[in-house]
């Protein structure tokens, strides 16, 4: 990006409600600064405007004035982290209140980031997960200033943003994150002399060779306080990114390690009047920064009211919704502008007119002929508008079907509804289809002798398992309660193969249970799941209230099918006559005798599929 404009005025609302904070007054902050005064009546109103952009430059001024106004050790940090506190952020703050968990927040940083600065790309290197070790969550970033943007310039923002990121877990009354900036992009001889912050303590590092030596201020006497080193690259997440593994200079050798990177790394720890300048095992002038961000669990009732309902979420929906939003954003700006300069235009054929009176006919109806067009070029854009507005509408309309298709179906049925003829959220109707029930043996007792968290950890597995082979069947996941599962096939999207795919599907569920069995072998339970599979006519559609409906399949058939589930022993699969009839060419067999099935006049027969 090449615009002058490059930092959006949510952070200066940030840093003016925190001086306000403190001061009771923060208006001596723009005093003097730049602004577009024939739109605002005043620097306060433009400035703290969060819909509009500012220069680097304006931006620097009035963070370095706020830190002489407050005279704060850790100024620039504090003012980020107030932001959650002081509810500084403007609209923001009443979009986080959508996320279930601070793992939603962290994992939406790159958003956030885009609408506060054009400086900087964030990576979420490694999403938010719990560390069974630490009791906390830890997450990594990747943060990669853009080309023509100068580190050393930019300093005061690094401890700023990283305020920011540290406020994120109180917005669910929990402690702030804890940072560890493992990689810094900056060069200490440059930053130490040209950084107000640092300049002023005469540190005078300085790089000869593979050390770098500084000057102790007390007796003026220069030490070694770092060398240089190669950092090596990890892979992560099936990524390779640098984060702080390295060799010695002198012992990183041929092409091995592949990619390389010379960067430097502190050997002693630096201090000026107890202020600490350098951090022993700190590494410069790496190639990105990288933050390793720790922080505390949910309480025990929070965690599991949000189970489920996190597994019901859809993230991709929310992404593509933002982009479209930030799209149309940047639409809607640049027409506005042009409207802006066809307006200046029209004032200055008027200005031509009072000053030429002896042509002011002509003039005049230069003036009305310019007037004309402007009014089309009005017309047109409030036309445009009108249509991007619809656009939006039926977009947001398309986005929320998807949502709910995504709670029940896999990606690509859901693709097929939407881009074809198929229904979904119908009046109910009966259709010959095939439920299938699941459910873990013994779960009752696994819950009795572990904790909550590992018992979600077991469960979060199993389950992530368990959906991944129903969309690749293409079945229908109707509910999750507890352990169990209820899924059925042939509706919304019918398959005359609806039979033969739940019996494959329920094969390959028990193969993946044996695949997860050490796991769970290691907090002393045996994995083993119960399958029961019907096949016959049943209710289903959308069933209920107008306060509240559910998408759900009902019927003695699908009564048939639980109390074939619950008869079903671990790791056995058990199918009634009808379904058999229908996969006896497929699978072998055993025969398993006759059941009575309260609703239904005739016994049921009963097989256990050989898998």
């Amino acid at each position: 990006m090449d615009r002058e404009d490059r930092i959006s005025n949510r952070n200066i609302r940030i840093i003016a409600a925190y001086v306000d904070s403190k001061l009771s007054d923060f208006h001596t902050l723009f005093n003097g600064l730049s602004y577009p005064e024939n739109e605002y009546r005043s620097p306060e109103e433009f400035f703290l405007n969060e819909d509009e952009w500012t220069s680097l430059n304006n931006f620097e001024r009035i963070f370095r004035r706020a830190r002489n106004l407050v005279g704060e050790d850790n100024f620039y940090f504090n003012c980020g982290a107030s932001c959650a506190r002081l509810k500084s952020w403007g609209r923001f703050h009443y979009f986080v209140r959508v996320f279930a968990t601070p793992n939603d927040g962290f994992r939406k940083l790159p958003f956030f980031n885009k609408n506060f600065n054009d400086t900087k790309e964030v990576e979420i290197i490694s999403p938010p997960a719990y560390e069974s070790r630490s009791r906390r969550f830890r997450t990594i970033l990747k943060i990669k200033l853009h080309s023509d943007i100068d580190p050393h310039k930019d300093y005061i923002r690094d401890p700023y943003f990283r305020g920011i990121i540290s406020s994120i877990p109180t917005m669910w009354g929990l402690k702030p994150a804890l940072i560890r900036q493992v990689l810094s992009p900056y060069n200490p001889e440059i930053l130490f002399e040209k950084e107000p912050e640092f300049a002023f303590h005469g540190l005078k590092a300085k790089i000869s060779g593979n050390i770098m030596t500084v000057t102790d201020t007390v007796n003026d006497h220069s030490f070694t306080a770092g060398k240089k080193i190669i950092l090596l690259p990890e892979e992560i997440t099936g990524k390779k990114v640098f984060l702080g593994k390295y060799d010695s200079l002198f012992e990183a050798g041929g092409s091995r390690h592949g990619e390389r990177h010379e960067a430097l790394l502190i050997t002693k720890t630096v201090k000026s009047n107890n202020h600490v300048l350098l951090q022993e095992g700190d590494i410069y002038m790496a190639p990105y920064f990288i933050l390793d961000v720790y922080y505390e669990r949910m309480t025990l009732f929070q965690r599991l009211s949000q189970l489920f309902r996190f597994r019901e979420s859809t993230q991709d929906t929310g992404t593509e919704l933002i982009d479209t939003i930030n799209r149309l954003r940047k639409s809607i700006k640049a027409k506005n502008d042009a409207y802006q300069e066809l307006k200046e235009v029209n004032a200055e054929l008027l200005k031509a007119k009072e000053g030429l009176n002896n042509y002011a006919q002509e003039l005049e109806e230069r003036v009305e002929e310019r007037t004309r067009e402007l009014t089309e070029a009005k017309d047109e854009l409030t036309n445009l508008n009108r249509g991007l507005e619809k656009k939006v509408s039926e977009q947001i309309s398309q986005l929320e079907r998807y949502n709910l298709l995504r709670r029940y179906l896999s990606p690509k049925l859901s693709e097929r509804i939407l881009t074809g003829d198929h229904s979904f959220g119908r009046g109910s109707q009966r259709k010959m289809m095939t439920a299938v029930f699941t459910d873990i043996r013994g779960f009752s007792s696994l819950t009795d002798s572990l904790e909550p968290e590992e018992i979600s950890q077991l469960l979060n597995n199993y389950l992530t398992e368990m959906i991944r082979v129903v969309h690749h069947f293409d079945g229908t996941l109707n509910k999750i309660i507890g352990d169990g599962i209820l899924i059925f096939f042939g509706d919304p999207i019918p398959f005359k193969d609806h039979a033969e795919r739940a019996v494959k599907m329920a094969i390959s569920m028990q193969e993946e249970t044996v695949k997860l069995k050490d796991e769970w072998q290691r907090f002393g339970h045996e994995l083993a799941v119960g399958i029961g599979i019907n096949t016959g006519y049943m209710t289903v559609g959308n069933i209920g209230s107008d306060a509240h409906l559910d998408y759900t399949v009902i019927g003695n058939q699908v009564n048939v099918a639980a109390r074939l589930e619950s008869l079903a022993g671990p790791g056995q699969i058990l199918i009634s006559q009808r379904t058999y009839s229908r996969v006896r060419d497929l699978v072998a067999v055993e025969e398993m005798g006759e059941i009575t099935v309260k609703g239904i006049h005739n016994d049921i027969k009963t097989y256990s599929v050989v898998w």
